[in-house]
């Protein structure tokens, strides 16, 4: 039977930190009900970067279609903003052929730009953008996030000290235009997408934590270094954009030999469980979500049972 329309029923979203079994309960899901994957995950956009992303197997994307995942390079910029609008397309296309979506991933910031709208940032010109990374990359991350408190509180509020990505983003629009993010941000709020139906999976913080130790450990195993190699070979490194995020930022200087390798998968191990902490607490500021546990060991095919259960008119 062809599914209602996309304004008639809520779209589900799969959401949690990393480690908490997203990928494996989705593609459980969405393989129950005939229904196709839209990633809401910042890093699998990349193409190269499979291992460090933990992006769905080729195995995996053969048993349930995906989207939004290997779109660009690493060295291209992708915003919320662009995610959104991609999102937005890819989910009516959907719908138009009748086939049920399920957004599933842990970027706070992408769903919400899928599912309220985000402004659109200005654009920079990319000669620009480079003179004023190189001005950046002379300054540490607290004393960066210490101009923008001093330049756009709001923005300063919003971005963790630690979240270089974001906080350059936000000085580079002001450095730019002469305008702060926050201003950008006001003007240009798109209208609500369609009604969602949020479903969190948690864990235990200590189980959590172990599992995600256990990805990196199983990551390296993997050959994580050679992926990383790869990317060096295709003329991306130091100052790539999506290199500078955690897991390939430590394996680029652990290759370099700024950092050893045992140091390496600490600091790793280290900085996951942080992106984690801050997902948590993004997700805990989100309204509306139904939470489902997921005890240790549990069977994805279980813990989708449960959502099942739970939720029993979802994607039919």
């Amino acid at each position: 039977m062809k599914p209602p329309s996309a304004d008639s029923r809520p779209m589900p979203v799969l959401v949690g930190p990393t480690g908490a079994g997203k990928t494996a309960v989705g593609i459980e899901l969405a393989r129950r009900n005939g229904a196709e994957i839209v990633s809401a995950d910042s890093r699998q956009i990349y193409r190269y970067m499979d291992i460090g992303t933990a992006k769905p197997t080729a195995e995996e994307r053969a048993r349930v279609r995906h989207h939004l995942v290997d779109i660009v390079d690493p060295d291209v910029r992708f915003s919320a903003g662009e995610y959104g609008r991609r999102a937005r397309e890819t989910i009516h296309e959907l719908a138009v052929r009748g086939v049920p979506v399920l957004v599933v991933g842990g970027a706070g910031l992408y769903i919400k730009a899928l599912i309220e709208g985000f402004f659109e940032a200005p654009e920079i010109p990319r000669e620009f953008r480079r003179r004023l990374a190189e001005g950046y990359r002379k300054r540490s991350s607290a004393a960066l996030h210490q101009r923008l408190k001093e330049i756009d509180p709001a923005s300063a509020g919003r971005i963790h000290e630690n979240d270089r990505q974001r906080i350059e983003r936000a000085l580079e629009v002001h450095d730019a235009t002469g305008a702060t993010l926050t201003s950008w941000f006001a003007g240009q709020v798109q209208p609500r997408f369609r009604k969602t139906r949020l479903i969190g999976l948690r864990r235990d913080r200590a189980a959590l934590y172990a599992r995600i130790d256990a990805r990196v450990e199983k990551m390296i195993e993997s050959g994580f270094e050679a992926e990383v190699h790869g990317l060096m070979d295709r003329g991306y490194g130091v100052g790539t954009h999506a290199l500078a995020t955690y897991g390939y930022a430590e394996m680029l200087r652990c290759i370099l030999g700024e950092l050893d390798p045992e140091d390496a998968v600490s600091t790793i191990q280290q900085r996951s469980r942080q992106y984690a902490k801050r997902q948590l607490t993004w997700f805990r500021q989100t309204e509306g979500i139904d939470w489902i546990t997921v005890d240790d060991g549990e069977d994805p095919a279980d813990t989708c049972e449960k959502i099942i259960r739970t939720f029993p008119d979802l994607l039919l």
